[in-house]
């Protein structure tokens, strides 16, 4: 490949300032030396590797960190503003390993919705900071409202069931919950941060330490992909939690919600930019009846350029979301109705387009994309559960309810 990713699937460069652009290159280094210039070393060896390269990206270059404030410890990026450089380091992350990257992202949410301007909590920064961002490797989780069971009435956030409830206990609170699904994470998290109802049936959320003894976790399920995330579903027993763990301001569920679009948006975009890598090396050297390089067969160039049609809308889309974050003055903060409804649209179209990007590339690649030689099937699993997640079949109702009560004002959906 002739050209750079950033020549090929180009973005507003100058939404990104120079020291996020120092950190981007140290990602990307870590990226291309610790996982990607080895993948099949990676991948006979993943789960090990996966704790190593996590502990190299978080504990010796300090990522995890990376939205804590100064004062903190952390870089300093706390601020809207840095949206664009937050969501590049992801998509850095992502090249490498979506499963890292879903981690990394989920902590970069939990302590944005702590630490970042103007909804900045100094004292649970003061105390989340030492146990969870220090010198050993912390695992967060997040869970959020969904689907409901037959016979069983809930509180619900936009239509979304909410499973998790949190009442006053003494001087805190209890955290009461049943079989709830995580995001990621269930069986091994050190935090969960949890969407819950108060007693009046208001989202707000709960942090959740992960060692206390009322929290049973169940087994651990096989999933299409991100296995290595270790989830598993959670019941909580009135676990108590200190009264600053939990967050009830006005519009904070929607803010997790916006991040989280961002974020693993970023995440998948990554991961389609690294299967156009594998794609165009892979095209380089295949031919076809007469000597012919099969990548100057019209048919297969149209199956081609697909490819990189979608990873290059699909990154448009993601800066273009960034760009609305960070900028509250112009479009509101992450929390309003309006930049949690594009973070929506714009979050389920990028998981859609680097699906098909991957699909598209797979119906050419045949046996090569499926083979565990070439990466492509992981990318594909672990993109495939993320895409699960936030805009599968039991989520895309939900987004497009959404969709219609900003555009058409609805009332009752």
């Amino acid at each position: 490949m002739n050209k750079s990713l950033d020549e090929l699937f180009v973005y507003p460069k100058e939404l990104v300032d120079e020291e996020s652009k120092r950190v981007i290159h140290l990602v990307q280094q870590w990226a291309n030396k610790e996982i990607i210039s080895k993948r099949q070393e990676y991948r006979e060896n993943y789960e090990k590797l996966f704790i190593e390269t996590r502990k190299s990206l978080n504990l010796t270059i300090g990522l995890e960190r990376l939205t804590l404030p100064e004062e903190n410890g952390g870089f300093g990026w706390n601020n809207p503003a840095n949206a664009p450089g937050i969501v590049s380091v992801l998509t850095e992350i992502g090249r490498a390993d979506a499963a890292i990257g879903v981690v990394s992202a989920i902590k970069f949410i939990i302590f944005a919705v702590v630490s970042m301007v103007p909804h900045l909590d100094k004292a649970l920064c003061d105390t989340l900071a030492p146990i969870y961002c220090a010198d050993e490797l912390k695992t967060p989780s997040l869970i959020l409202p969904g689907t409901g069971e037959i016979g069983q009435e809930t509180p619900l956030f936009l239509g979304r069931s909410i499973r998790a409830t949190v009442e006053p206990d003494g001087e805190g609170y209890a955290v009461h919950g049943k079989n709830l699904r995580p995001l990621n994470s269930g069986a091994v998290a050190d935090l969960f941060c949890v969407v819950c109802a108060d007693k009046l049936g208001r989202p707000c959320v709960a942090l959740v330490p992960g060692d206390d003894r009322n929290i049973v976790r169940g087994k651990t399920f096989l999933e299409t992909g991100l296995n290595v995330c270790a989830n598993a579903d959670v019941s909580f027993n009135s676990v108590k939690i200190p009264k600053s763990y939990l967050i009830a301001r006005e519009g904070v569920v929607e803010e997790i919600y916006t991040w989280l679009n961002l974020l693993i948006g970023g995440i998948s975009v990554g991961a389609g930019m690294n299967f156009f890598e594998i794609v165009t090396e892979w095209s380089e050297t295949r031919t076809i009846k007469g000597g012919y390089m099969m990548k100057e067969n019209p048919l297969c160039a149209s199956v081609l350029a697909d490819v990189a049609d979608e990873v290059f809308t699909a990154r448009l889309l993601l800066y273009n979301l960034a760009h609305i974050m960070s900028k509250p003055d112009d479009w509101g903060y992450s929390g309003s109705q309006r930049v949690y409804t594009f973070s929506q649209i714009i979050g389920s179209q990028i998981q859609q387009k680097v699906m098909r990007a991957i699909n598209r590339g797979l119906e050419l690649m045949g046996s090569a994309g499926y083979s565990k030689e070439w990466h492509v099937e992981k990318h594909w699993r672990d993109i495939k559960t993320i895409q699960s997640y936030l805009c599968g079949v039991g989520a895309e109702a939900p987004v497009k309810m959404d969709t219609a009560r900003f555009f058409f004002d609805c009332k009752e959906i």
